[in-house]
């Protein structure tokens, strides 16, 4: 649901009336070019599409920040060719292309994820510091994180690079669901270490990111 009422708000950004029943047909168009190759579903972990009618079904409980934005890449692309009068938003070539480029774009989703995967192991090690990897394991699975991520972590809790190593790797559009992840974490037993805290400065100063503004969204979400 929240992948197909981003589509909704990127064809509004780009004019279009959200009233028209074509766009209910373009929601669907557009997780097609960007997850029709599938290997970003398979990455995740996610497994086979879910039966629709509805797009919001194509994307289990445990989406990811790859698959939102490669999603939201997607429909960036779909609306400027829709809106491009040398263009032809019916063609297969123009499809393809958008395919192309959406498949393109899904690789560097998913090396900026696994790059998150590696932040969070040292979040998660300054929130429970005490606690070992199967203790740890279901509370995460609880926050939603898929199963390559748990498979991830796991395999770096007990060695992971530096900090500073993985921010000078990580994109500024990513190190802000990055930062909300870190937050739901921290936040979790409702008392936030110091090491975590610093964790989320040392994020948000990288960055330039409102750390409060991040953390305000997150609590409003629940």
């Amino acid at each position: 649901r929240l992948q197909a009422e981003m589509v909704y708000q990127i064809a509004a950004a780009y004019g279009l009336d959200l009233k028209d029943p074509a766009r209910k047909g373009e929601v669907l168009a557009i997780f097609g070019l960007a997850l029709g190759g599938g290997r970003l579903l398979r990455t995740a972990g996610l497994g086979l599409l879910r039966n629709i009618p509805f797009a919001g079904a194509m994307i289990g409980s445990s989406s990811n920040a790859a698959i939102m934005y490669s999603v939201g890449y997607a429909a960036c692309r779909f609306y400027e060719a829709k809106l491009d009068q040398n263009t032809s938003i019916d063609s297969e070539e123009t499809l393809a292309e958008i395919a192309k480029q959406s498949d393109c774009y899904a690789e560097t989703a998913i090396a900026q994820e696994a790059v998150m995967d590696q932040v969070l192991v040292h979040m998660i090690l300054a929130t429970h510091p005490e606690k070992s990897w199967e203790e740890i394991l279901p509370e995460l699975k609880n926050l939603n994180f898929s199963e390559s991520s748990l498979e991830s972590i796991g395999n770096n809790i007990k060695s992971p690079q530096p900090l500073d190593t993985l921010l000078d790797q990580l994109n500024r559009d990513f190190a802000i669901p990055l930062l909300a992840q870190c937050y739901r974490i921290a936040q979790k037993d409702r008392i936030i270490t110091p090491e975590a805290a610093r964790i989320m400065e040392t994020i948000a100063n990288k960055f330039d990111l409102d750390l409060n503004s991040i953390q305000s969204k997150v609590e409003s979400q629940g």
